[in-house]
């Protein structure tokens, strides 16, 4: 199929496809779809908003993974990057880097018609695997379910909550339930609403209200809610932020505390650091103290080594994999005498390697 078939093949559809309509060219608006499976010609990568002003996807050519030249007039194919001495190189916050990725990666995410990362992505089977969120760059967020429970699972709510974040805003107070989809009251920005589980949309017929009628919502449930909407975590964090600026308006920028990180649904976070430690935590803000690393190196620990040990044990079951002193997961692992990688949720990413292997080679996020 050549490039100018690849470009006008449509189907009709009902509904507009809602694009990005730029002035003085065609508008995307229109009662015509886009193909979204296209097959490109093989020296040809797939992208979206290529074609027909930016409203369809289709092939351009481009530098593959490895290729040298990229600072010229041929750029990189979608997914990668131009690094240092011109060579194109694999871009993990672009899911489009999947198409580049070696066959030996067990594990590939999920991409949405954007090139976007797919907000929920699962992993193994659907008796013992788990579905996480992911945001659009491809970091895990909070959210997560059993697999086999994961069919009504959107992390619509830890997305949004992880976009407005990434845009600069301190201040969310949406509440996401423990597999990322909204909880039924929400409150942000200065007004509530009952909210649909899979959108956030507010219910038919019932308005918006201001913070101090929360209550008066019909979805409001005293013994689930209680009398206040931000939670104990939330209130701690937000009083130490308050805290922060009175001593940053009187000069003073580098008054110690305990730096309180919470989760989407009000709980505590991964971990809390106090007095130059990172110590591992669990939702209720108790710590899991045989995992613990130094306060520079917290952005590196995920901890789900260790809250895994939990979550797998109230279940019923053991997490046989070992985990490092900061509570992530060892990479490498050893079972009988047989070396194995895993990745950072410790999931098997690769088996039958040898003792100088580098784990991170089988890992794509």
């Amino acid at each position: 199929m050549n490039n100018i078939t690849n470009l006008i093949i449509f189907f009709f559809v009902a509904i507009s496809v809602k694009c990005q309509q730029n002035a003085g060219k065609v508008p995307c608006n229109s009662i015509f779809g886009c193909i979204s499976h296209i097959q490109c010609a093989v020296d040809e990568y797939w992208a979206p908003g290529v074609s027909l002003d930016g409203c369809c996807p289709g092939c351009v050519r481009g530098l593959g993974l490895g290729d040298i030249g990229c600072d010229g007039v041929t750029p990189c194919a979608p997914g990668l990057l131009c690094a240092k001495g011109a060579i194109c190189m694999l871009n993990p916050t672009n899911c489009l880097a999947t198409k580049h990725v070696s066959s030996k990666v067990l594990w590939k995410p999920q991409c949405d018609q954007l090139g976007n990362f797919r907000p929920k992505q699962c992993r193994g089977d659907r008796l013992l695997g788990r579905c996480f969120c992911y945001s659009s760059t491809g970091q895990r967020i909070f959210g997560w379910q059993w697999h086999g429970k994961a069919d009504d699972m959107t992390c619509a709510c830890s997305r949004l909550r992880s976009d407005l974040e990434a845009a600069g805003r301190q201040d969310v107070t949406l509440h996401c339930t423990s597999e990322g989809n909204f909880e039924s009251l929400q409150c942000d920005g200065g007004v509530c609403w009952c909210a649909d589980p899979k959108t956030g949309e507010p219910w038919p017929r019932v308005p918006a209200v201001l913070p101090s009628m929360w209550k008066k919502l019909p979805c409001y449930n005293r013994t689930m809610h209680g009398d206040r909407y931000l939670r104990q975590c939330e209130s701690a964090s937000f009083a130490q932020r308050r805290l922060e600026w009175k001593f940053a308006t009187h000069g003073q920028v580098n008054v110690r505390h305990t730096d309180v990180v919470c989760d989407y649904d009000g709980s505590y976070g991964r971990y809390e650091v106090e007095s130059g430690i990172a110590y591992c935590t669990w939702r209720d803000g108790t710590r899991i103290e045989q995992y613990q690393t130094s306060s520079l190196k917290a952005h590196l620990m995920t901890c789900n080594c260790a809250r895994d040990r939990r979550i797998f044990s109230e279940a019923g079951m053991t997490v046989e994999l070992l985990c490092e002193g900061n509570g992530n997961y060892i990479t490498l692992q050893d079972r009988n005498g047989v070396l194995f990688c895993v990745d950072r949720d410790g999931f098997l990413v690769a088996e039958g390697v040898t003792e100088d292997a580098n784990c991170q080679e089988y890992m794509f996020v």
